[in-house]
């Protein structure tokens, strides 16, 4: 696609979707940081918005304007926000999925953990494979933990949020799948990438409302 002014951005129907979805995030985001009553899952939940509004933002920008992808060396730059981002998401649910699935877990080493793995994937994603499989290979076995910790703690709890959290990271890790299929509605129109953006969005909304409703696990931070 062509602007008005003569500046070219590509896959304009991936772009619209990330910021699309990036709106979505930073506004639901701001809202869970404004509700009453605020603590610690409630502080989580705008880490995660925050994060993943940034990951779509800056996925944005790097769908359209570097179609080389990371080959070249501004387009690597314009993709290290969108790892970072990622990074950030996944180490947040790492964190809270030991805090609800392994209570008993001393802080100090529940942190040397997420430390490790936050340390682990940023390495081994920007200095030995930064392609989206690479990112979805760590980011996965954070996001299954999750799903258990949180799954669990909704039949143990009955509590409507932890149920919410739970539904919308399932729909995550099946957008996940999806992408990874390369599903689309349309090759070029509508393509793979874009179709994970509207499920995203889905999910964004479910775990806002989860974060609003969830009881804290009652482990301290």
């Amino acid at each position: 696609m062509t602007a008005p002014s003569g500046f070219a951005f590509h896959d304009p129907d991936v772009v619209l979707t990330d910021l699309a979805l990036a709106l979505l995030g930073a506004w639901l985001g701001w809202r869970l940081a404004r509700a009453p009553g605020a603590g610690t899952m409630t502080r989580t939940g705008v880490v995660i918005m925050s994060a993943l509004a940034s990951a779509a933002f800056w996925g944005a920008i790097f769908h359209a304007f570097f179609p080389a992808g990371t080959a070249t060396p501004p387009g690597f730059i314009a993709w290290i926000p969108v790892v970072l981002s990622i990074l950030v998401v996944a180490s947040a649910l790492l964190d809270l999925g030991l805090r609800v699935g392994a209570p008993r877990l001393p802080r100090r080493a529940r942190r040397a953990i997420v430390v490790a793995y936050a340390a682990a994937f940023a390495a081994v994603a920007l200095l030995v494979d930064e392609s989206y499989s690479t990112i979805v290979r760590f980011y996965v076995p954070a996001l299954v933990l999750f799903l258990i910790a949180a799954g669990g703690q909704a039949r143990r709890t009955r509590s409507a949020g932890w149920t919410w959290m739970a539904v919308s990271f399932a729909i995550s890790a099946v957008a996940a799948v999806l992408q990874q299929a390369r599903v689309s509605i349309h090759p070029e129109y509508f393509d793979h990438n874009a179709v994970y953006h509207v499920l995203q969005g889905i999910a964004l909304v479910l775990l806002y409302r989860g974060f609003l409703r969830a009881p804290d696990p009652g482990v301290s931070l």
